[in-house]
């Protein structure tokens, strides 16, 4: 009895342990039994991206859970026998799959445990990774993302990568052995053949192109870089191709880029010479002329490049009929470079103070001394210094020992802020001083002022002070096209003076106001205001009058060969110390009629009444009318006539006259045959009547006048030159001598090429990376590219290590553009920073580049109207076209004809895609949320169908 019941106690302990272990297992192995086919999946979304070797791994993992898998073995099959090259016996597969001697048995080992693991972490989270059987959005169900889990790999033998760029496309039942997305160079081709083409459409025709070839073929053409859908109807199917268009892909560089290179290393040191000779000379006859002027120009000047900036001098000398001065040099270097202190501008001896404001005006626009100009904290802040003495100039006194120097100095500063592109501030403060300095002057002048940009207005103010008074000015613009308008506000005290004496519009008070505007492409219409009171030389008998002087211009273009012209002039100037007030209006034609030759011809008539209360004799009205016409008698050689008429009164005494005059002449201006030599000649007839009256606008004198000119100019950097001038001169009126003039002027204009170069000697180096979010800057996070070509120059390259990093070491130069090699960038990346950078070559130190890179993440899919309500998009689902969809409130985008949108090249991380409803037809509804967030990871495709459903038939 007791075996008997030790027995079934036993037996019924064993039984109770076999049923635990297999409930335990169980799990696991029906897990075990999905795993084929969950990383065929992801195989199949690699090999229809194109990455073969990472589809031939995820499919040879499927056989290690189950050898005798099918759709494993079949992809095996398509990669081998398309892209890898022959294998090694013992590396084939077997019949039944990779068996046991295929692989050795730790590594088999090993995988079955990493499966077991990764079973176990992905179990709760499968449903937030469903890989779909195809990839494309049209067989996509709704918020798929692919994805590549990260397992251990198994070494296989490596191969060259097998970039699909096929020349033709056979739309037949091979086609779906096509690897997409199919890469397309820009400017390069791929016909497509298929049976009757009846139309084809481009989701994306800004990257690539369609032509119809014949009735059965179309030519496609790269654009530029980015992903599109090509659709293409012929007797057969539809037919769906998607493309990546890639930069082309050259070795090396360019010819244009070899040519920018060698224009960056021809920055020799130049010499110019400039020499300008003339005489003027006058009397009764030719044998009595006699010289009334006589002068010599000479300029010389040194410019090129050196490792610490841009160098320039320029010497001016003159030689008038008993002087000689050296009236003008300057040394200077701009683009200055002296280790970290860049950018930077140093000029001595003459120089310009380079700005003019309410501190210090135009008057200050030549000194003798040094001055810096240079960026600062980012180029957020500019400053300007100097220091000089006053005198001198192109036409001064600054020549030592001939004429004594002004003992007049200035010195100050101008730093102007920017902390925006919309917003800037500036403030200027001039120091004057001397024993020939004007006592009125002060010694200190400041001057503060501001701009701003607000939506399409740019407004600014502006003040001075000169210790003692102020000036203020508001200004502003607003533009738009086809408009533009302008104002000044000034309020100028009457005493206020600059650092160096008078100041722009004086004791004046008003605003200047001026309207641009062309309604249409034929009008174009001008307007110019200015109101203002004088209170620096006011009326006498009102010192608060206001004065007026307006200015019209209107034109329309009847057609290319005729307009017309409309002008009208008011200057009332009642508030002056002497009042006048002039008007003017005038209107005119202008035509070329097509003859035997093309002729121009004008007709205008104006009419002026001016009034001078302070001078009544000035007092006169006059009507003019002008015309004239231009054309070519044979080739360069044309023939001119110009005739005006005056009616004028004068309104103090009544007199009227009529004082009219006619010129014409011959010009010509031709190449002397096929040679360096340049001619022009001009002979002109010159007629006035009736010039005696005092108020006539002509000058009273008749005469003939002949012009010619030879110049030599083998080159741009090369002239030599000659003219001679003869004008023989009759009275009208007493008042001018009967008289022969001559002027002659010789010079010449050369530039030597020294051929010597003072080059920067330093390094580049930098690096490629991922760039994850986009935005060209190299973050930690973002990890670096090996093995990417980088080309400096004629045959000079660079490949990035393992830490992205690359080198060019001795770079001599002031400038050098560094290019990534096209063919060596990894299919599906795109850039993110130009292809080609400049780097600027400081001596002794090393300048950085980075080149960013980023796979391919894009966000895709169809709105369509769910017909079936199935939620999945279907042959018999209808897309809807025109939908709008919006990507993190930035970017936009419709669908096309078949519903169909996409989002390419976005940044890794969160974002928020969000339908318009108000884009939506009227009597559909969205299934889905009107917002979905998405997590995007590299190189991934997500895809997100809108499924539609209708509220009423």
């Amino acid at each position: 009895m007791k075996h008997m019941h030790k027995v079934p106690f036993r037996f019924l302990c064993g039984i109770a342990l076999f049923i635990f272990s297999f409930q335990v297992f169980a799990q696991d192995a029906v897990a075990y039994t999905q795993v084929p086919e969950y990383l065929c999946e992801i195989g199949i979304k690699f090999y229809r991206q194109g990455r073969y070797e990472d589809a031939l791994h995820e499919f040879r993992k499927a056989l290690i859970a189950e050898p005798n898998f099918e759709p494993a073995l079949k992809y095996i099959r398509i990669i081998e026998q398309n892209t890898l090259p022959p294998m090694a016996e013992d590396e084939m597969p077997s019949s039944s799959g990779v068996g046991q001697s295929a692989l050795p048995k730790e590594t088999i080992s090993t995988y079955k445990e990493t499966i077991k693991e990764y079973i176990d972490l992905a179990q709760p989270k499968k449903e937030l990774f469903v890989v779909p059987l195809q990839v494309t959005p049209a067989a996509a169900p709704s918020g798929t993302i692919a994805i590549s889990p990260q397992l251990p790999r198994i070494k296989f033998p490596e191969k060259e990568k097998v970039i699909y760029k096929p020349l033709i496309i056979i739309l037949d039942e091979n086609f779906k052995d096509i690897r997409q997305p199919i890469e397309i160079e820009e400017n390069k081709d791929v016909l497509v053949v298929g049976k009757n083409i009846r139309r084809f459409l481009v989701t994306q025709p800004d990257i690539l192109s369609v032509e119809r070839e014949n009735p059965d073929q179309v030519r496609l053409t790269g654009k530029q870089v980015g992903y599109t859908y090509v659709h293409i109807w012929d007797d057969n199917a539809r037919w769906t191709l998607e493309f990546f268009g890639s930069l082309l892909k050259s070795s090396g560089l360019t010819v244009a880029e070899k040519m920018r290179l060698d224009a960056e290393r021809a920055d020799t040191f130049k010499l110019r010479y400039i020499l300008d000779w003339n005489s003027y000379e006058t009397g009764r006859r030719a044998d009595s002329l006699s010289r009334q002027s006589y002068s010599w120009y000479h300029s010389l000047s040194l410019n090129g490049a050196t490792p610490y900036g841009r160098i320039d001098s320029t010497a001016v000398m003159r030689s008038l009929r008993e002087t000689t001065d050296l009236t003008h040099f300057t040394l200077g270097l701009t683009e200055g470079s002296w280790g970290d202190f860049k950018d930077f501008s140093l000029r001595g001896f003459n120089f310009s103070p380079g700005f003019s404001n309410l501190a210090l005006s135009g008057d200050a626009s030549s000194l003798r001394g040094v001055s810096i100009k240079s960026p600062a904290f980012n180029k957020k802040l500019y400053y300007n210094l100097f220091w000089g003495r006053e005198g001198g100039g192109r036409f001064g006194n600054l020549s030592p020992g001939l004429t004594k120097i002004k003992n007049s100095f200035l010195n100050g500063a101008d730093i102007n802020y920017y902390p925006s592109d919309r917003l800037d501030f500036g403030f200027s403060v001039a120091h004057g001083y001397g024993r020939e300095r004007p006592g009125h002057l002060n010694h200190y002048a400041y001057d503060a002022n501001t701009d701003w940009v607000l939506g399409d207005w740019k407004m600014g103010y502006e003040i001075g002070y000169d210790t003692d008074t102020f000036a203020h000015l508001f200004k502003g613009a607003y533009h738009q096209p086809g408009l533009n308008f302008t104002y000044e506000l000034r309020n100028i005290d009457k005493d206020y003076l600059t650092i160096t004496g008078e100041t722009w519009r004086r004791g004046e008070l008003g605003g200047l106001f001026t309207l641009r505007f062309s309604p249409d492409e034929k009008w174009n219409i001008s307007n110019r205001l200015d109101v203002y009171q004088d209170r620096l030389f006011p009326a006498l008998d009102s010192d608060n009058r206001w004065n007026q002087n307006y200015d019209l211009d209107a034109r329309y273009e009847i057609d290319p060969s005729a307009s017309l012209r409309f002008a009208y002039t008011l200057q009332n100037q009642l508030g002056e110390l002497s009042q006048s007030r002039y008007q003017s209006p005038q209107i005119g034609i202008n035509k070329t009629f097509h003859f035997i030759r093309n002729v121009g011809a004008y007709l205008t008539y104006r009419h002026q009444d001016n009034k001078n209360y302070s001078g009544p004799s000035l007092d006169y009205v006059n009507d003019n009318i002008s015309s004239g016409i231009r054309f070519s008698l044979i080739g360069n050689l044309y023939y001119f006539f110009n005739q005006q008429w005056n009616w004028l009164q004068d309104k103090y005494t009544g007199e009227h006259s009529s004082p009219h005059v006619y010129d014409m002449g011959l010009d010509f201006t031709s190449q002397v045959f096929d040679t360096p030599f340049y001619e022009h000649i001009r002979f002109m007839y010159r007629d006035e009547e009736d010039a005696t009256s005092n108020l006539s606008f002509l000058s009273g004198q008749d005469y003939i006048e002949g012009y010619t000119e030879l110049s030599y100019r083998p080159t741009p950097e090369k002239e030599a030159y000659c003219s001679a001038r003869v004008r023989n001169v009759w009275a009208e009126k007493p008042s001018v001598i009967k008289r022969l003039e001559a002027d002659f002027n010789a010079g010449m204009r050369y530039t030597w090429d020294t051929g010597k170069r003072w080059e920067a000697v330093g390094s580049i180096d930098g690096y490629v990376f991922k760039d994850l979010n986009s935005d060209g800057l190299r973050q930690r996070d973002e990890a670096p590219i090996a093995g990417i070509t980088l080309w400096l120059g004629k045959g000079i390259s660079a490949t990035s290590d393992m830490f992205g990093y690359f080198k060019f070491s001795n770079i001599r130069g002031q400038k050098a553009f560094v290019v990534m090699d096209a063919n060596t960038i990894p299919s599906g990346y795109v850039l993110t920073t130009p292809q080609t950078q400049a780097a600027a070559i400081s001596q002794g130190r090393t300048t950085s580049l980075y080149f960013g890179l980023v796979s391919r993440s894009e966000i895709s899919g169809i709105v369509y109207f769910d017909v079936d309500g199935d939620g999945t998009y279907t042959s018999l689902d209808k897309g809807i076209k025109n939908v709008l969809l919006r990507l993190d409130d930035s970017k936009t985008v419709k669908t096309d004809a078949e519903g169909r949108y996409s989002f390419s090249n976005i940044s890794i991380g969160e974002h928020k895609l969000a339908l318009d409803i108000n884009s939506l037809p009227l009597d559909y509804i969205p299934e889905v949320p009107l917002v979905k967030t998405i997590g995007l990871f590299e190189n991934i495709t997500y895809l997100y169908n809108i499924p539609l459903k209708k509220i009423r038939e």
